[in-house]
């Protein structure tokens, strides 16, 4: 199963403001495993995706990817 979330989007993030992984799980107060199983799609606690939506100030819809026909 594909991912649901736009991972890319989270990893430019982190890239364009010179954070770590752990750095980006501390602003978002989430741990490293979960970050790690979100991005595996082992995991969809929706308020994970909120508190990374949160830190990096974007409406939580955008991180979700968009369905093509």
């Amino acid at each position: 199963m594909d991912n649901i979330i736009n991972f890319e989007l989270i990893e430019n993030y982190i890239k364009k403001n010179n954070l770590t992984v752990k750095n980006f799980c501390e602003l978002s107060k989430i741990s490293v495993t979960l970050y790690y199983k979100l991005k595996n799609n082992k995991n969809t606690l929706i308020t994970a995706y909120y508190k990374i939506a949160r830190t990096m100030n974007i409406p939580i819809h955008i991180l979700f990817k968009q369905k093509t026909h």
